[in-house]
């Protein structure tokens, strides 16, 4: 039977009354009440999803909107693992009920908490540099370049994916080794303050903003407010720390002038590091020019370039020469669905459907006007988290994918369909989609060999759906 216990500090949006409730229950049963810093055990790393529970680890089992992780703890220790998670209303382990498993059963009343300060105390024992990076678009990106390019010079971890939430950091901090000599953290964020506590947990030395721009703005509510979020990261520096900053983006000043430490910038026009970047035909997808030397560019789009920039400019922050910043981005592989290129039918796919605002979108189709072809089509899906003008933002977002030269445009999902309004107003010819397999109907009949098409839209618009269909229906061409 797993030993339990009752976390009873890590309650602070529970009402006094109800903590000392939850810990005299716990008591009366045989738990032990403790404190997260005196919490027992050793795991091998964390996870969310009870799908990857293995022996050793920590299953963190957090109520979510849509599935309840409380109501797999009893699997999960009988599967080895040790366990976090909440206080039961009616579901899950109660606390007199018994704990199934060899490990520790770690109960409370505020779990995301707990979990939080579990990866406070294991960072403090961790001895790797770490290096967060944050910004509105590119994030991930920049966080897979520099993983990639510093594991040349010795073990690195880096944020699987875009793993960068308020449980997401925390989890990919439990999974750092005494043996890891970097840690890359990725930090999102839809609300000022976010940043903030990220950044408090990973105590990062070197600190990364790619950009500024109207992302999440349902909760953020202006790009002044997207600013001073992003910012929250340099603010967090220690004095002996570096902050990697876009010259040419939104909010620079404003980072420039709270920053505790040093800065190193990056523009087109000005920081001191100027770059520029040149298209290629094939791989590399195109050549970054950073002070006067070359680098090749493993994905396509300007964007991209300046991903790498903000990545080299890090590695060398971190102390890594350019020799081996070279070597390592040799290995270099994307994340999923972010600017992957592929062949369907013969038809180009610019697959860059992870997610999707405003800005990127302009970014993804200018990305997709740089590649050699025939016809260019950007099928699109909602943007979510815009706010109250979600309507407008997405008519402009049309526009001006007309405006840059799109041929067509395929909106997806009854709430994508402004955009075509949008397209349409500026002169593009636009379909409109109910589902995604009759975008790929449409595709499979209106596109031939050599059209490129760009598959874009937020997370909740399920966008790689279309390509799952396309490929059904045209097939998959080896390039």
């Amino acid at each position: 039977m797993a030993e339990r216990y009752l976390m009873a500090d890590a309650a602070t949006d529970l009402a006094q009354a109800d903590l000392l409730a939850a810990v005299l229950v716990a008591e009366e049963s045989g738990w032990r009440t403790v404190s997260a810093d005196e919490a027992p055990g050793s795991f091998l790393g964390a996870v969310l999803d009870s799908r990857l529970v293995t022996e050793g680890v920590l299953f963190v089992g957090l109520r979510g909107e849509r599935v309840d992780g409380r109501q797999y703890v009893a699997d999960a220790l009988a599967q080895g693992a040790q366990a976090l998670t909440g206080l039961a209303d009616g579901e899950g382990i109660q606390p007199d009920q018994p704990s199934p498993g060899r490990g520790a059963l770690l109960v409370s009343p505020d779990p995301e908490k707990a979990l939080t300060v579990l990866a406070e105390r294991w960072r403090s024992q961790q001895s790797a540099l770490i290096i967060g990076v944050t910004g509105s678009n590119g994030k991930t990106t920049t966080k897979d370049l520099l993983a990639a390019m510093l594991s040349a010079s010795g073990p690195t971890h880096a944020t699987r994916g875009n793993f960068n939430s308020a449980q997401g950091v925390p989890v990919t901090l439990l999974q750092l080794r005494s043996e890891h000599r970097y840690g890359v953290i990725e930090m999102g964020a839809s609300a000022v303050g976010h940043i903030a506590a990220r950044a408090s947990t990973a105590k990062p030395s070197i600190g990364v903003i790619t950009n500024a721009a109207g992302a999440h703005l349902e909760e953020f509510g202006s790009l002044d407010n997207v600013i001073i979020g992003k910012g929250e990261m340099v603010e967090s520096l220690p004095t002996q720390g570096t902050a990697i900053l876009n010259a040419d983006s939104p909010g620079f000043i404003n980072w420039l002038e709270t920053a505790p430490c040093p800065v190193v910038s990056w523009g087109a026009l000005t920081g001191s590091h100027r770059w520029d970047w040149q298209p290629g035909p094939g791989r590399p997808a195109g050549w970054l020019c950073l002070d006067g030397s070359r680098w090749p560019v493993p994905m396509p789009g300007r964007h991209n370039a300046a991903n790498l920039v903000a990545a080299i400019l890090a590695g060398r922050a971190a102390g890594v020469d350019d020799q081996t910043l070279r070597s390592g981005l040799e290995t270099f592989k994307p994340s999923p669905h972010r600017g992957e290129m592929c062949l369907l039918g013969g038809r180009i796919i610019l697959d860059d459907c992870y997610n999707a605002n405003p800005a990127s979108m302009v970014t993804a189709s200018r990305m997709l006007l740089d590649l050699p072809g025939r016809r260019s089509w950007a099928v699109v899906g909602a943007m979510a988290e815009l706010g109250p003008t979600t309507d407008d933002l997405q008519r402009d977002c049309g526009r001006d994918l007309a405006q840059l030269g799109v041929d067509a445009l395929v909106a997806v999902g009854e709430n994508a369909f402004t955009m075509a309004e949008g397209f349409e107003a500026a002169g593009g010819q636009a379909v409109r989609c109910h589902d995604h397999a009759t975008a790929a109907d449409h595709l499979a009949a209106e596109t031939a060999i050599g059209d490129r098409i760009l598959i874009k839209g937020s997370r909740s618009a399920a966008m790689e759906n279309v390509i799952d269909d396309l490929t059904d229906r045209v097939g998959w061409t080896e390039d």
